[in-house]
């Protein structure tokens, strides 16, 4: 005599499914996107270095949906051995940015050219509790992932100003604080 089941067996079945379902699409798809973005970007230079990529064109795919009017430098951040320094210039007239995610793709820091005041950023990231003897004009920032990454951007207004903004975006240091 076969059993049939019952609506009630369906409906749990469903919500498992569905469960399961969120949790991979909501927990797990961003940390996997994001350490392959992370180790893309330490594969070309190692943790907690600079990297300046060329000029976004069609074939660029280095950052997700680049674009040609934005310089970018950035680094992939390990901070479980120690802290890691990150320095910018922020050029004058001109948008600029630089931001930092954790692993989860959570943008947990930001500060853009109007914000930076001073005409550039000094940062000290590290690992939450972290005891950081700071440097001087260094703001603490406590990264909630061990790793990450620290992306600048950099708007190309007028072409003109190519060579001066790029001067500018190679002064974008990322290392471990010594």
């Amino acid at each position: 005599m076969t059993r049939r089941w019952s609506w009630g067996r369906w409906l749990l079945v469903a919500l498992v499914v569905a469960g399961v379902a969120h949790v991979l699409t909501v927990w797990l798809l961003p940390r996997v996107v994001m350490r392959i973005a992370i180790d893309a970007m330490a594969e070309r230079e190692g943790f907690n270095r600079a990297i300046f990529p060329p000029r976004a064109d069609e074939t660029a795919r280095t950052i997700v949906r680049p674009s040609p009017d934005l310089l970018y430098a950035g680094c992939a951040f390990d901070v479980a051995s120690g802290p890691v320094r990150i320095q910018a210039v922020v050029p004058k007239d001109t948008y600029w940015s630089v931001s930092m995610f954790a692993a989860n793709t959570d943008n947990f820091f930001v500060v853009n050219d109007r914000k930076a005041s001073s005409g550039a950023v000094d940062v000290v990231l590290a690992a939450p509790g972290s005891n950081v003897a700071l440097p001087q004009g260094a703001t603490l920032v406590e990264a909630p992932s061990t790793r990450g990454i620290v992306l600048t951007r950099t708007l190309i207004a007028h072409a003109d100003r190519l060579g001066e903004l790029d001067e500018a975006r190679r002064r974008f240091t990322c290392a471990p604080l010594s």
